[in-house]
């Protein structure tokens, strides 16, 4: 219980300090002792599977600010290491998705902790529902997300309006 309640203080003071994201970011996954342990739990993964970084925090956190600057915040879907396969890929549905992703950080409930993410689909398209017997309406920013990932230089594998980052490979 003593390291609950010093995980909870740790989160409710840290808006206090200051910090840009990535000092924010590193501060809690540097104190924080549940994800101290999952980074130990990950590196033994990491070993175990032979996989090597392609990504780390600095490039996560600029993808993550640049995605704010797109026109909508792209849908994406995520395979953690820790799972032994993804829950779906973007490729088992052939229509966009008529949702947004929630690109905000791990302590707010939206991306997950970067060193676990062993890849990241994000789909350029969206879809907006117009009615029952209209034709939904499709939102396209795959040359946006294309230029960003460029802009970045995030190394990517695009299928049409998917691209994949890897985090592990």
């Amino acid at each position: 219980m003593e390291n609950n309640d010093r995980n909870n203080d740790l989160y409710r003071t840290v808006d206090a300090l200051g910090f840009n994201l990535y000092e924010k970011y590193k501060y809690l996954t540097e104190n924080d002792i549940d994800i101290i342990k999952l980074k130990e739990q990950v590196a033994t993964i990491v070993t175990r599977k032979n996989l090597s970084s392609v990504m780390n925090d600095t490039k996560w956190l600029e993808l993550q600010e640049g995605i704010a600057t797109l026109p909508f915040p792209p849908a994406y879907n995520e395979k953690l290491i820790q799972w032994d396969k993804a829950q779906f890929t973007f490729h088992d549905f052939p229509s966009p998705p008529k949702y947004q992703g929630d690109w905000s950080s791990f302590w707010e409930e939206g991306l997950p902790l970067f060193f676990t993410i062993e890849w990241l689909e994000i789909r350029g398209t969206h879809q907006i529902p117009q009615g029952r017997l209209v034709s939904p309406k499709i939102l396209d920013e795959t040359e946006e997300i294309h230029q960003l990932l460029h802009k970045l230089n995030i190394p990517f594998e695009q299928e049409k309006d998917v691209f994949t980052i890897y985090g592990y490979k």
